[in-house]
C-alpha cells in the first residue's frame, strides 16, 4: 500500500513511505491492543514499565543515533548504550559527508550535545562488534539491542581488471580517504592507490562511474580549487595529494541515459557552476526516446537535473582548463593495466536503452572505445556485509546474527529482526532489531534515518506491549570489555578528541583538522 500510495523515485518519496509505514503499523496494532490510540498506549505502557530498561544501539551515525533518541522519548527513564567501532562518532556524516558540504553536518551539533550533555545515553567507542564484543553478549545484556552499523562494502562492476589493478577502487573508499577514516589514512593501501595513479602521468584522467550524488561528490572535490577545499575540513593528507598532482579532467559515467540519472539538481548546479570547468556532453546524450520523456515526466527532480545539464551544454564555458565529461549510456567492460598491475586504460561500451518507462535497460549496441584512464573510481552502489566474528563469545544465548545475502540487509519486519529471509517461516528474534542501511538497504538521505529509526522503535514498543521482555543475564557489557582490555572512548573522552581537532583547525583557517590514527586519538585522551 505504501510504495503505491508514493512514488518511488526521490529520497522525499522514500520519507514519506516510511513515515506511512510507521502509521500503518499503528493501525495495524489495533488489532493487538484494544485502544484507538495504539502508538499512545504503547509510549504510556513503556514509560510505566521502562524505568530501569537498558538498551544498546550499535552505531553512532544518523540511524543510531536517531534511534537512541528515539528510545528514551519512548521508553522513559531507560539508558541507551552506544557503541561504534572509532573513537569518533557520527559514522557517515564524519566520513561519508562531503567537506565542502558542511551545512550538511549540523546535524552532528544535536548528536554531539546528546552524548556530552545527557546521562541516559552513553557512548562506548573504540568498540567493534565481532572484534570486542559478540551480538549474544550485547542481547544477554540488555533489554533490547538495535543494530545500526550502515553499509561497510561496495557493489562491483564484475569487469576485468576491476579486482587485480592498483588504481580502480569504490568511491567510498576514496570518500573515506578524504574525510579521514582511518581505515584509509595515510598510511593506508588507499592512500597508497591515490598517490600511485595520480603521478603516473603529468595530466591523469579520473573515471567516476556510476551517475549518483557520490559520483558528483568525487567529481566535485577532484576539480574544486584546493585554495576552497582548504577552508574544510578535509584531511590534510588528500588536500596535500590533491595539490601536488591536480586533476584537470574527470568524466562521470552511468550506463542508462540522462534521464535515468539520479543526482538531484541540487548536487549537479554545484559541480557545473564550479569556476575553470568546462562541461562536455555529446548532443546525442539529449536525443529522447518517449519512454525517456515520461520518466522525466514521472519524476521533478530527474526533469529538473536534465535541465540543469541542458543548460551547461548550451552554454559552455570558455577558456577554462579543466573538463568535466558526462557520459551516458556507457558501460565500462575491462580496465587495462601495465606490467606492475596499475591501471593505464578503460574499455567502454556503448549502449541501447529498450524497455518501457520506468523500466528502462541498456544493452550494448557493440560499439567500443578505449581510453587513458589512471584513476577509476567505482560510485555503483554501497552494501552491507555479514559481521566478521573473532571475540571468544561467552554469551548464554549464542545469538547468531542473520544475513540476507541477495539483499544485503539483515532480514527484518518493521525493524523486528527475523530468524531468516524467508518471512513465510522465518520467526522474529525477540528483543533484537535493525534500523539504517542495514534495514533497508543504501537508500534515502540523512533525514530518511529518522523515520526509519521510529519505525524500529515503534516496533519495539509494540513488541514491548504484548510480551515484556526478560531481564537481562548479565549487566550490560563493560566486565568483558574489560577483561579483553579494550580502551573504551567515552563522550568526555570524545569531547577532549573534538576540541582538540577544532583547536587544530582554528590555526589554519579551517573547522577541525581530523585525526586520522586511532593510536594518536587513545593518546590525546
Amino acid at each position: 500500500a505504501c510504495n503505491n500510495f508514493v512514488r518511488r523515485d526521490t529520497s522525499r518519496g522514500d520519507t514519506l513511505k516510511r513515515m506511512v509505514r510507521t502509521k500503518l503499523l499503528h493501525a495495524l496494532l489495533r488489532d493487538v491492543v484494544p485502544s484507538a490510540h495504539t502508538a499512545a498506549w504503547c509510549r504510556a505502557y513503556a514509560t510505566e514499565a521502562s524505568s530501569s530498561r537498558r538498551f544498546a544501539v550499535v552505531g553512532s551515525g544518523p540511524a543510531g543515533m536517531y534511534a537512541a533518541l528515539a528510545l528514551t522519548k519512548t521508553f522513559d527513564g531507560s539508558v541507551v548504550d552506544v557503541f561504534d567501532r572509532y573513537p569518533t562518532p557520527f559514522g557517515l556524516v564524519r566520513f561519508g559527508v562531503a567537506p565542502d558540504h558542511a551545512e550538511t553536518k549540523l546535524v552532528t551539533n544535536k548528536f554531539h550535545e546528546t552524548l556530552t550533555t545527557r546521562d541516559d545515553i552513553r557512548f562506548y567507542g573504540n568498540v567493534q562488534l565481532g572484534r570486542d564484543v559478540s551480538v549474544g553478549e550485547l542481547y544477554d545484556g540488555y533489554h533490547g539491542v538495535i543494530l545500526a552499523y550502515g553499509s561497510s562494502g561496495d557493489r562491483t562492476l564484475d569487469v576485468p581488471g576491476e579486482a587485480e589493478l592498483e588504481g580502480v577502487m569504490s568511491a567510498r573508499e576514496f570518500v573515506a580517504w578524504f574525510n579521514g577514516d582511518p581505515e584509509h589514512g595515510p598510511e593506508s593501501a588507499t592512500h597508497n592507490a591515490v598517490v600511485r595513479a595520480l603521478t603516473s602521468t603529468p595530466k591523469p584522467h579520473v573515471a567516476v562511474i556510476g551517475v549518483g550524488n557520490v559520483a558528483i561528490d568525487c567529481a566535485r572535490i577532484l576539480l574544486r580549487d584546493k585554495s576552497e577545499l582548504a577552508k574544510t575540513d578535509i584531511c590534510e593528507h588528500a588536500l596535500d595529494v590533491l595539490r601536488r598532482h591536480p586533476v584537470e579532467k574527470v568524466s562521470v559515467i552511468g550506463r542508462r541515459g540522462v534521464a535515468q540519472a539520479s543526482f538531484s539538481p541540487k548536487e549537479l548546479r554545484e559541480v557545473l557552476g564550479l569556476p575553470d570547468v568546462r562541461v562536455v556532453i555529446d548532443d546525442e546524450e539529449f536525443g529522447l526516446a518517449p519512454e525517456d520523456e515520461a520518466d522525466l515526466a514521472a519524476s521533478r527532480p530527474r526533469r529538473r537535473a536534465y535541465d540543469v545539464l541542458l543548460k551547461a551544454h548550451q552554454s559552455p564555458k570558455t577558456n577554462a582548463s579543466k573538463v568535466l565529461n558526462f557520459r551516458f549510456k556507457t558501460s565500462p567492460l575491462e580496465f587495462g593495466g601495465d606490467s606492475n598491475g596499475n591501471l593505464r586504460s578503460m574499455k567502454l561500451g556503448r549502449n541501447e536503452l529498450v524497455g518501457a518507462a520506468g523500466a528502462r535497460k541498456a544493452i550494448s549496441s557493440g560499439e567500443t572505445e578505449t581510453v587513458d584512464t589512471a584513476m577509476a573510481l567505482r560510485s555503483v552502489g554501497y552494501r552491507a556485509e555479514p559481521i566478521v566474528v573473532s571475540v571468544n563469545d561467552e554469551s548464554t544465548s549464542q545469538i547468531v546474527l542473520p544475513f540476507d545475502e541477495r539483499e544485503r540487509v539483515v532480514p527484518n519486519e518493521y525493524g523486528a529482526v527475523l530468524t531468516s529471509p524467508d518471512k513465510s517461516t522465518a520467526k522474529q528474534i525477540p528483543g533484537l532489531y535493525v534500523t539504517g542501511w542495514l534495514k533497508r538497504g543504501p537508500t534515502g538521505i540523512i533525514g530518511t534515518n529518522l523515520t526509519c529509526a521510529e519505525e524500529t522503535v515503534a516496533k519495539m514498543a509494540s513488541d514491548f506491549a504484548r510480551l515484556p521482555p526478560p531481564e537481562p543475564t548479565s549487566s550490560g557489557v563493560d566486565a568483558a570489555l574489560v577483561k579483553r582490555a579494550v580502551r573504551v572512548i567515552t563522550a568526555r573522552d570524545w569531547a577532549k578528541l573534538d576540541a582538540h581537532e577544532r583547536a587544530l583547525g582554528e590555526s589554519r583557517g579551517k573547522p577541525r583538522v581530523k585525526l586520522t590514527s586511532i593510536a594518536e586519538m587513545l593518546t590525546i585522551v
